[in-house]
């Protein structure tokens, strides 16, 4: 036997759910240029989390400082979320030019009026999730001109592509799914892993932190409901959203 073989055996041991055949074959697909230990580490999440290599539900790239980074498609995070015992199901869709579309993020609702005939510009897409023993929901917004990189699959079908982003990080947030990137956020098509920068737009997975901070402030209702309105509108950017939380804490302390 030799030495890689030897390697794999043991690696397959370790794990004691992929045979030294799959391992062999996961190493060179899914799993290219990894050592050892990173091979043992990915094959450990893949179990953890019950994803299925062969099944596209996980695989790997490189980042540029060559740090192994694990990654796991809109499937992959449903899976996971569904064997949760608080699954309570997702809502999404896209949101087109002049569609109407509201978003309540302090209340956690959204209000969306489809025009299933339309064809205008795609603005981005939602996803809302509420788990069981929650009280209120996770809402995302995916902005399309933050996410789209307007090749392969995202010039075929960018319906089917934003919604997926919404998606993964509504279920990666309402689930607790840590440990797992989703493709989207990262540029591979050099064959490694480069984080995009999204920080010229809002994320809605930090507007749940800033409703709570508002809400349980002691500012004036006026000045919160401009908060709210303020942070639930899509085109609100990150320092904004930064803006914001200074504000909020800064009239805090004032009041010690």
């Amino acid at each position: 036997m030799t030495d890689i073989k030897k390697r794999q055996e043991k690696i397959s041991n370790q794990v004691k759910v992929f045979t030294s055949e799959e391992v062999a074959i996961i190493k060179n697909t899914v799993c290219k240029d990894a050592t050892d230990l990173e091979l043992s580490f990915f094959l450990n999440v893949s179990k953890a989390y019950g994803l299925n290599p062969f099944l596209k539900e996980i695989w790997s790239y490189k980042d540029l400082k060559n740090n192994l980074i694990v990654f796991a498609g809109r499937d992959g995070f449903l899976a996971k979320a569904q064997r949760d015992p608080r699954w309570n199901g997702i809502a999404s869709d896209i949101v087109r030019e002049g569609e109407r579309f509201e978003l309540n993020v302090a209340q956690g609702q959204i209000s969306h009026s489809k025009d299933v005939a339309s064809r205008n510009k795609i603005l981005g897409a939602y996803a809302i999730c509420r788990p069981k023993g929650v009280e209120i929901p996770t809402i995302e917004w995916a902005d399309f001109e933050t996410y789209n990189k307007n090749h392969n699959v995202w010039k075929s079908d960018p319906e089917a592509m934003i919604k997926k982003v919404a998606e993964v990080h509504a279920l990666k947030k309402a689930y607790g799914i840590s440990g797992l990137q989703a493709e989207e956020d990262y540029d591979t098509s050099s064959g490694k892993a480069i984080t995009i920068d999204h920080e010229d737009k809002a994320a809605l997975r930090t507007i749940g932190y800033l409703d709570s901070l508002i809400s349980k402030s002691t500012l004036e209702t006026d000045v919160k409901e401009s908060l709210y309105e303020k942070i639930a509108d899509p085109t609100t950017t990150h320092m904004e959203l930064e803006e914001i939380e200074k504000q909020v804490k800064d009239a805090q302390q004032k009041l010690f």
